[in-house]
């Protein structure tokens, strides 16, 4: 769904391009960041007691499911588990 004028497309474009590459940087990097605390938040909600490695693990099914075949997600995963396993101290909550 398109509900901006061209109008207003061509002001927000104005608007960005006025600003550095280091602050366009920074506002891709946020958008992207709340994305993520967003795909957490829904995932969190419909399991309140879920642990972080399975968080993690839901958050790259929910990004990747159709990007691998089922063998490279399942090889992925594995591995994810298999590393957060051995290094704990790199599990956060935040991804």
């Amino acid at each position: 769904m398109m509900d901006t004028t061209d109008e207003m497309l061509q002001k927000q474009r104005e608007i960005i391009f006025r600003k550095s590459s280091k602050e366009r940087f920074l506002i891709g990097a946020d958008t992207i960041d709340f994305g993520k605390t967003i795909v957490e938040s829904s995932i969190k909600q419909m399991h309140p007691d879920i642990l972080p490695i399975d968080l993690k693990v839901a958050v790259f099914k929910r990004y990747y499911e159709t990007t691998f075949n089922r063998d490279e997600l399942d090889l992925i995963i594995n591995s994810m588990i298999a590393y957060f396993t051995k290094y704990p101290e790199n599990l956060r909550f935040n991804i």
